[in-house]
């Protein structure tokens, strides 16, 4: 039987926001299935964020257990949970950070030779395939100075997509983005989370009221409530 990427046993964490209030998570177990795409949502400071960095193994809990491959991280130190965030995960940001003295297809390829440790034959394949999955390969040659602001998250996308990882976790998405261009990336993030068989969990730009998530988990006072996207022909 397939292990889902990611799965929580009983979590609970506080963290203290910058406006004064505190961010709370409290006894959420989930299992967190192959190919969806999770939006996390409530009020601005309720811990959708807490709980979104938790999830990426960026800050810890204070109790219960994450499993990443069925495997447990509670008692890894640093330099272990770097692995598992470096082999195990991809990260799309609110801004995309790309490199300015490089093209948008060296940009992509990097974790590839830092982290996957792969020929430059086999990188400039892998690199395509998925330049082509995202939809972008008109502009893997492009200098990422002469990008728009949706290029250049689409083409954070690939990166954060370039090692095949098995958690997606995207920030903010559409942050700095008009509604439109928001719902094209979100669109192509869920349908790549589908195409490679990963775990997407996002939290959305406060303007962006994208509705495509197969599942949106919403934090406030009473806890994680789930809602399920009900396909309309099945």
């Amino acid at each position: 039987m397939a292990i889902d990427p990611l799965r929580t046993s009983n979590l609970s964490a506080e963290h203290a926001s910058e406006c004064g209030s505190v961010e709370a998570i409290h006894g959420f177990t989930y299992q967190f299935r192959t190919g969806s795409f999770y939006h996390l949502s409530g009020p601005e400071f309720g811990g959708k964020r807490l709980l979104l960095k938790i999830l990426g193994l960026l800050w810890p809990a204070h109790s219960g257990e994450i499993f990443v491959d069925g495997a447990s991280v509670a008692d890894l130190d640093m330099d272990d949970l770097s692995e598992v965030r470096n082999r195990k995960y991809g990260f799309l940001f609110s801004s995309p950070f790309l490199l300015p003295a490089f093209t948008v297809l060296e940009n992509i390829a990097m974790p590839l030779f830092k982290i996957a440790q792969v020929e430059p034959s086999e990188a400039e394949i892998i690199t395509e395939e998925i330049l082509g999955l995202v939809g972008v390969t008109r502009i893997a040659t492009a200098a990422v100075e002469r990008l728009d602001g949706l290029e250049e998250m689409l083409a954070a996308l690939c990166r954060a997509l370039i090692h095949h990882p098995r958690v997606l976790i995207a920030e903010l998405v559409g942050n700095n983005l008009r509604e439109d261009e928001a719902d094209l990336l979100l669109s192509t993030l869920r349908a790549s989370g589908q195409r490679l068989g990963l775990v997407v969990i996002a939290t959305l730009a406060p303007h962006v009221s994208w509705g495509q998530a197969d599942v949106r988990l919403e934090i406030g006072p009473q806890g994680v409530e789930e809602f399920i996207k009900r396909d309309p022909h099945g």
